[in-house]
């Protein structure tokens, strides 16, 4: 196989990998902002009356290993899924994450940030 045809193949697999990527981050974004604001507030009541005893409403707690979990789901790849392990229910894990996603994505800023002094 010559080198052209491997680019191409390349590029057509990444932008099959961005297209399959982008969806999951782009679902807050695409409902209307009473949607959201909605979705949110349901998410935190979860958060807050199963999660909040822990890890404080905003995730922000430290743990007994020094961590918290906003960092933890921010250095994971799939932090939704990381949810599972203790939101079994699809639907409130879902709504769990909405709330979640703008402090994780912060976090994962502020983690960059400090990467880069």
């Amino acid at each position: 196989m010559s080198r052209a045809p491997r680019v191409v193949v390349m590029k057509s697999v990444l932008l099959a990998l961005l297209v399959v990527a982008l969806p999951p981050w782009n679902v807050a974004a695409s409902q209307n902002p009473q949607q959201s604001s909605i979705a949110n507030d349901q998410g935190k009541a979860i958060f807050s009356g199963r999660c909040g005893k822990c890890h404080d409403a905003d995730a922000s707690k430290k743990l007994p290993d020094g961590t918290t979990l906003l960092a933890r789901l921010a250095k994971n790849k799939d932090p939704e899924a990381r949810l599972a392990t203790r939101l079994k229910n699809e639907q409130e894990r879902h709504q769990v994450f909405l709330y979640l996603q703008p402090m994780i994505e912060r976090e994962r800023s502020s983690q960059i940030g400090k990467a880069e002094r």
